[in-house]
Parts: structure tokens; sequence; C-alpha cells
């Protein structure tokens, strides 16, 4: 819709102001759901969606209408049911699949080799489908754009990495450092504010500075923040915890505009409709994706760092046996717990473990993220070199 109603020379300001619900929604998410969580029920996080999408239906009936040249089109509307099926397939199977595959073993279960044979068919009969098809649910051709394919692979790294990063850190809050679930969301808001700051500096820059090295900067941000995180600790405080956060924000601030900007700077009018159902499918579905392997990544790798931490705590393990020797005197000593010391020693020490283990999981997926963000940024030299204003003849 933005691209139908805005002119190219508007289209800047347009995707920023859009692109602040867009990034800032799923970051105040997490804030606003913790709220309703802790003072009315889970359940509300979902009944407020109702009024919200009601009003929205209303304003999209009462304030929308067709462009143009849509409102001349008088042909009869055909739908394209088997591409709708079989992306519908393939998408759908696949989230299945990324959401049940860390419970069930991944490839060892049956129901996960099913799942991944449909995901196959799915997207590659609706690739199929759509290159050759008369009238295709969406026209993939537009996908030989230089400046849109690029635009939307990197949209699809940065999404992963946005949508992952917001599920992780309230996790990391809420179930290993104890917030409550407001004060885990409350972790990400000042990140969302300096996206909201961000924005309109990026806006100004835009004009002198050629997109892809603005976009270039933004995954660098994002690939530095991330690896400053990983030197997250057990005994991390509020506000250690919410500067990461901050600091990774702000390489969101300076991607979102621009990917969206050059991504339409060269596509005809006609495929409007098509680029940007192609480009939100992406960012969708990416973010998705990133969900689902952050939150499998975080319990695999606390599983191989706790195995790997219990092979120190042998009876032939010199380091551990002392500190054992010396935590058990100091119950001992200084305790009035009642039992035995080196068993309650031994079961401290377990506990410890366990929690380094998943704090090195957390480690484990900031790294993850600063090498996805690393890899994108050769590929924002594949962008044109263009300064962009919204306009297609801007280059």
């Amino acid at each position: 819709m933005l691209l139908d109603y805005f002119k190219p020379e508007d289209r800047g300001k347009a995707f920023g102001l859009s692109s602040i619900a867009i990034i800032v929604a799923p970051v105040l998410g997490p804030t606003l759901g913790g709220w309703i969580t802790d003072n009315y029920s889970w359940r509300w996080v979902f009944f407020i969606n109702i009024p919200v999408g009601i009003v929205t239906v209303l304003a999209i009936y009462q304030l929308l209408e067709d462009p143009p040249w849509e409102s001349k089109s008088k042909e009869k509307l055909s739908i394209d049911w088997t591409g709708i099926g079989l992306i519908a397939l393939g998408l759908g199977c696949l989230q299945v699949m990324l959401d049940r595959g860390e419970d069930d073993d991944w490839f060892t279960s049956n129901f996960i080799r099913t799942f991944a044979v449909l995901t196959l068919i799915g997207i590659i009969g609706a690739i199929y489908w759509l290159m050759y098809a008369k009238k295709p649910v969406v026209d993939l051709h537009c996908m030989k754009d230089k400046n849109f394919a690029v635009s939307s692979l990197l949209m699809a790294g940065m999404a992963m990495i946005l949508y992952g990063s917001s599920v992780v850190i309230p996790q990391l809050a809420q179930q290993d450092l104890g917030y409550t679930a407001t004060w885990s969301g409350l972790v990400l808001s000042p990140g969302a504010i300096l996206i909201v700051l961000t924005i309109p500096l990026v806006l100004k820059l835009m004009p002198i500075v050629q997109t892809r090295w603005i976009i270039a900067f933004g995954f660098t941000c994002l690939a530095v923040s991330f690896f400053w995180s990983r030197t997250l600790t057990p005994d991390i405080d509020f506000e250690t915890l919410v500067l990461f956060r901050s600091a990774q924000s702000i390489g969101l601030g300076f991607l979102f505009v621009p990917l969206t900007t050059i991504a339409f700077i060269s596509i005809p009018r006609q495929l409007n409709a098509d680029t940007a159902a192609l480009f939100t499918m992406f960012r969708n579905v990416a973010g998705s994706i990133g969900i689902s392997l952050s939150t499998a990544a975080i319990t695999e790798r606390s599983q191989a760092h706790s195995a790997y931490l219990a092979t120190h705590t042998s009876a032939f393990d010199e380091p551990f046996q002392q500190t054992l020797r010396e935590m058990a005197q100091a119950i001992q000593n200084f305790t009035t717990q009642v039992g035995d010391p080196t068993g309650i020693a031994t079961g401290r020490m377990y506990q410890a473990m366990i929690e380094q283990s998943r704090f090195l999981a957390y480690v484990d997926v900031f790294t993850i993220l600063s090498a996805v963000a690393f890899l994108l940024i050769p590929f924002c030299l594949l962008l044109s070199p263009v300064k962009s204003e919204g306009s297609a003849g801007a280059h």
C-alpha cells in the first residue's frame, strides 16, 4: 500500500514511519505482554487482540481505497488456490518442524522426517508453480531485480536476528535471572526508544550517503553488539542487560528503512503488490525461523555444555574435589544447615554447573547471531550504489 499511495520521492518518509511500528512492535510486545501476565492472566495477551483487530478492520474499510489502476480493472478476480495451498503446505510444515524439532530430537523422529518431506514438496512445488502458472498468486519473476533479491536476503537475515534476540533476552531475564514477566519485558524498552530516535537520523543520511553503506554499517553495529553481549555472566545486573539490548537496537535502526527503500527502487509499478507480498513474507518467515532456532539452540547448547562440565566433576578431578572440600568445610563451619555437608556442597555445585551451562548457551546464541550479521555485510556491496531518496530515478 505504501508503494501505491505514496509518490516515489515520499516513500522514504513513509517507510520510516511504518518501520517504527514494524520494528518497535516486537520489541515492546514482551513489555506489554509481561505487564498483562503479571497483573491479569496470560490469556489476556491473546484476548487483547480482539478489539484491536475489530478497530483495524473498520479503519481499513472506511479509510483505504484501491489505487486508480486497480479500481479501473474490471477483470474477474482469479484466485490461485494451487499456489496458495503449496505455499501454506511448505511454510506451515517448516514452522511445525522447527517448533517441534528440539522436543522430538529432530530427524530421529518419524514426525519430523515426515514434515521435512512435506516442507520440501510444498516449497519446491510452490516455486515451480509460481514460475510457470499463468496467473500466480505471487509473481516470482520480480526476484530477477538484483536490488530486490539482495534486499530480501538481507531483510530475512535482519528479521532472524531481531525476532530471535527479542525472544532469547526476555527468556534469559525471566528464567535464569529471576525477573518478573514485566521486568523481563522492560529490558527491551530502552532499545525501542533508541530505534525511534535513530530512524529520523537515517532518513537524513539517505540522500547523502550511499544506501548500501548505511545498511553495511547497520549490520556491522549488530555484529559488534552481539559479539560484545558474549561477555554475559550470571551476576549481570539490569542496567548492563539493558545496555546490551540498547546496543543491539542501534544497528536495527540503520537497517529497516534503507533496506525497504532500495528493495523497491527499480521495481515497476505493476509488480508493487507481488514484491511487497514477497518482501513481507521473507521477513515474517525468517523471523519465525529465528525464534524457533534460537530457543532450540538454547536447549541444545545447554545440554552440550552441561555434559562437558560434568566430565570435570569426577572423583579423579583434583580441582573439583578441592573446591568440594572447601565448600563442605564452609557449610559445616558457617551455616546451620542440617545434613551431610559434602552432600549439600555437591548439590550446590551441581546447581552452579547447570546455571553456567545455561549462560554459556546464551553466549553461543549471541555468537551465532553476531556471525550471521558479519556474514551478511559483504552482500551489501551487491546493492546498487545509490543515495536513496525514495525515487526510482535516483540511480
